[in-house]
């Protein structure tokens, strides 16, 4: 059995602790959002181009170099996660 977490003895403490946790969230949540609206230029982009829907494979074998292969792997990774 866990006890309950310790609140801090000044309540501007626990306010603190609650807005660094809010915040490093958000920030998260923003590279998330960055990740996904440059994947939906990819393969709206892809789509076009190839005139068919598109896949994970596509979007990964159409980059033009091995840096910009592994920039879109870590896009996908930071969308799936």
């Amino acid at each position: 059995m866990t006890s309950p977490p310790q609140l801090p003895r000044n309540f501007l403490d626990e306010v603190e602790r609650a807005l660094a946790e809010t915040r490093t969230g958000l920030e998260g949540q923003r590279a998330r959002l960055a990740a996904l609206e440059e994947l939906h230029l990819i393969a709206r982009s892809l789509s076009f181009e190839l005139g068919r829907p598109v896949t994970v494979f596509d979007v990964v074998r159409t980059a033009v170099s091995s840096r910009e292969r592994a920039r879109r792997q870590q896009l996908l990774s930071l969308m799936r996660c």
